[in-house]
């Protein structure tokens, strides 16, 4: 059978036209004001829930790697479960950022969540509302504009309809960031090259 015979198939999975998406996105006055206060944040704290919490971290070490910047997420299970333990999963990344941040560095938590709507979310964005060394940007897939109280000029909303989609539209938006601070994302084939020399 040849290459041209084969019946070529399209997606099964709904991807939502992330590139698209992702346009969109940076050409928001929302993205402009995010980009600001992360260039302007000596320390970004990053944090969510399920899938998002995989991303959160990964978005964490790359930025952090790629970017020099300070970077954190919440990866000790062994403190998540001590946290939600005694205070709650509830106030888990609250409690976390107060205990952990340094109160004299101007810093900024990013919350990744889905509808914008769970407890340990809302609970960081209003706690770090409070602080004067902290900004706060929520990023969601689709926010439940009724049960979201977080400020309304500091969401990047996707308004997509699948989890997968937002995830992954969060992961390349993060790719971008370190593009537009000046950085470059690694290449497979340098990478494949350097090793060639060693």
């Amino acid at each position: 059978m040849t290459r041209n015979s084969l019946v070529k198939i399209s997606p099964m999975c709904n991807f939502e036209n992330l590139e698209h998406k992702l346009c969109e996105v940076i050409n928001t006055s929302e993205w402009n004001k995010f980009i600001k206060l992360f260039k302007k944040a000596e320390h970004i704290y990053i944090v969510g829930n399920g899938g998002n919490w995989a991303v959160a971290t990964h978005a964490a070490v790359d930025l952090g790697r790629l970017t020099k910047k300070k970077v954190f997420s919440l990866d000790s299970i062994c403190y998540v479960t001590s946290i939600a333990n005694d205070a709650g999963y509830e106030n888990v990344f609250k409690k976390w950022l107060d205990l952990y941040s340094d109160k004299k560095v101007k810093s900024l938590v990013i919350c990744f969540s889905a509808t914008g709507t769970s407890k340990n979310i809302v609970n960081t964005l209003k706690w770090s509302s409070k602080q004067k060394n902290f900004d706060n940007f929520l990023i969601t897939a689709n926010l439940n504009k009724k049960k979201s109280s977080q400020n309304k000029s500091n969401i990047i909303n996707f308004n997509l309809k699948y989890f997968h989609s937002s995830e992954l539209v969060t992961f390349m938006l993060f790719y971008e960031i370190v593009c537009q601070l000046g950085y470059k994302c690694p290449s497979i084939l340098d990478e494949v090259a350097r090793r060639s020399k060693s």
